[in-house]
């Protein structure tokens, strides 16, 4: 039976829970929520790393790869935003925009930036924001490392657009998530500074501007 070729092009037909069954069988591991569009750009190296296997190893066999895979789009026309957990302290956040809001949004004479909010929810349902802050963002960035705070245990990230004298314009939110607990020091120690260091309020120095200019660490 002739196999259709694994295409971006006919990746691009078959529905997510397809392509997170065809990622199943090369053996990818797709963690739920993960956006359309890494799943495709998973599958089409997944496919490529199979072929170069294949002809490094001088086998023949009945492949369905037919050439080097199509590059992916830079967008896919939609307004949202994603988010990946790098490690306890690091998100790695990604969003895109619909051509024709993008557009009416930035021609606007009063539009100023986009910037993300990033949320510190409660962990019990419902989810109740306890605290956020805001990163700017440029009108060509896509994606941003975010660090948080080491008190976070739920976190989910908005995509805003902000006008003059206009009240700011939620376009997208992530899905909320949780955020495991790490830290390399013994329950209940904190970090230990030399006596001449503790009296210069570095461990106070380094709070408050942990807590004043977060949003710079991204």
């Amino acid at each position: 039976m002739e196999q259709t070729p694994l295409t971006l092009a006919y990746l691009e037909t078959l529905s997510t829970p397809d392509l997170v069954s065809l990622a199943e069988d090369f053996g990818i591991d797709i963690p739920e929520g993960l956006s359309r569009r890494f799943i495709l750009r998973e599958l089409v190296e997944a496919v490529e790393y199979d072929a170069r296997e294949a002809q490094d190893a001088g086998i023949l066999v009945d492949t369905v790869f037919t050439g080097a895979p199509e590059a992916l789009p830079e967008s896919y026309n939609e307004t949202s935003i994603s988010m990946l957990l790098r490690d306890p302290g690091w998100l790695f956040v990604y969003w895109d925009f619909h051509a024709n809001l993008f557009s009416a949004i930035t021609s606007n004479y009063r539009f100023e930036s986009f910037f993300l909010r990033v949320n510190s929810l409660s962990s019990v349902a419902p989810l109740v924001v306890k605290d956020w802050f805001d990163v700017d963002v440029g009108q060509k960035d896509r994606q941003w490392y975010v660090h948080l705070p080491s008190d976070n245990r739920v976190v989910r990230v908005d995509l805003y657009s902000r006008n003059t004298q206009e009240k700011e314009q939620l376009l997208a939110k992530s899905a909320a998530m949780p955020v495991p607990v790490c830290s390399l020091a013994a329950p209940g120690e904190r970090r230990r500074y030399s006596p001449l260091v503790e009296l210069s309020g570095i461990a106070e120095l380094r709070k408050r501007h942990f807590n004043n200019h977060r949003q710079s660490f991204g």
